[in-house]
Order: structure tokens, then sequence, then C-alpha cells
């Protein structure tokens, strides 16, 4: 597949001529040779680069899944303390305040890390990714404690290396994968951007 032609039309401060840009990094004005003000040069750096990809597919389908999954757990610590559901901690029946008492912690992390991802994510915002980290940690971390209250130190690595290969996947998708990492290159010069030109009405109005 031939690479994705972008451009980007901008209209000089200094000489007025309007400038057509196809490549980052945007320096100078072609016409005039002046250097574009920071706030209009990271603008059109970052559209650049958002033209070049879009959203991911699996970063789709976590914006509609994340937010059932957290909803779910959110739902089933709010009724724990009320019995309302059916409870169990590595097949073992427990009460509710039970079930809260030992997992609420872990299912609190993984509710809202899985939110605050899918908020990222339909944001578009660069944090998105960690937001998936989080919510991969928090995995690992609760997959050692119930696998050593469990069986010891061969259950707790019995259970880390359960989730080896899907952590590895998510590794290599969020940080390895070529159109990801443009994405989320993308994602970072827009929220650059944004903050120059922040800071540019800040000084304007100082």
């Amino acid at each position: 597949m031939a690479p994705l032609a972008v451009s980007i039309a901008l209209l000089c401060p200094s000489c007025g001529s309007p400038a057509t840009l196809h490549r980052a990094p945007v320096s100078l004005c072609p016409n005039c040779q002046t250097p574009w003000p920071e706030a209009l040069r990271l603008s059109a750096e970052a559209s650049l680069a958002r033209q070049k990809v879009t959203r991911p597919l699996l970063l789709t389908l976590a914006l509609y899944t994340a937010p059932a999954f957290g909803g779910f757990v959110l739902l089933l610590l709010f009724l724990a303390p009320f019995n309302a559901a059916n409870y169990s901690i590595n097949g073992e029946r427990v009460t509710g305040s039970e079930f809260l008492e030992r997992a609420g912690v872990l299912l609190g992390i993984l509710g809202v890390s899985s939110l605050a991802g899918a908020y990222a994510i339909w944001r578009e915002y660069p944090w998105s990714r960690w937001a998936i980290v989080a919510f991969w940690v928090a995995q690992v971390a609760g997959a050692i404690g119930f696998g050593w209250a469990d069986s010891g130190i061969g259950g707790a690595a019995g259970a880390v290396a359960s989730l080896l290969t899907v952590l590895v996947l998510v590794g290599w998708y969020l940080f390895g994968k070529e159109n990801v990492v443009e994405y989320y290159q993308g994602l970072e010069k827009d929220a650059a951007a944004r903050a120059a030109r922040l800071r540019a009405h800040r000084a304007d109005r100082a």
C-alpha cells in the first residue's frame, strides 16, 4: 500500500502568504523563511501526524467494551455490602462483605482504570495507553495475590505464567505495533499543541 499523502495549509502571520506543508518538522515559512510561532507549528505538526493514522481497531473495541466491564465491576462492588449477588473467590463461595474486604480494592482499581481508559480513548488523550497499562498491572498484582493466598509461591507463579502471553501481546501492541505507536505520537503532538495554544492565550491576556 502506498503511503498516505497528507498536507496542511497555513497562513504565515509574518508575510501573510499561504503555505502548504506536507511533512514534519514544520520550522520555517517556505515563502519568507520566518520561523512559525510555536503554537502554530505544533498544531500543524499534530494535524499532519493525526492525518496519517486513525484510531487502531482494538482501541476502538476497547472504547465500547471497557465501560461495560468497568460499570459491571463497580456495580458488583456497590451491591456487595447488601449481599445482593453471588460472590466467590478462587471457587469458594463468600459473602458480599467478605468479597468486598478481600477483593474490593483490586476490583475497584480494575473498574476505575477501565472507565478511565475508555474515557481517555474516547477523548483521544495520550494517557489512555497508561490507563490500559494500569489495568493490566492491577490484573497481575491481583493474580499474584490470590494465587499466593490459594497455593503459595507455586500459585503466584502459575498465575503470572497464565497471564504472561497476554502481557507480552499487550506490551507489543501498545509500544511496538507501528500504527499504534504512530497514533499515540500523533496524540502526544496534539496535546503539546493544545498546551502551546493555552500558553499563547495566557501570554496575550497578560
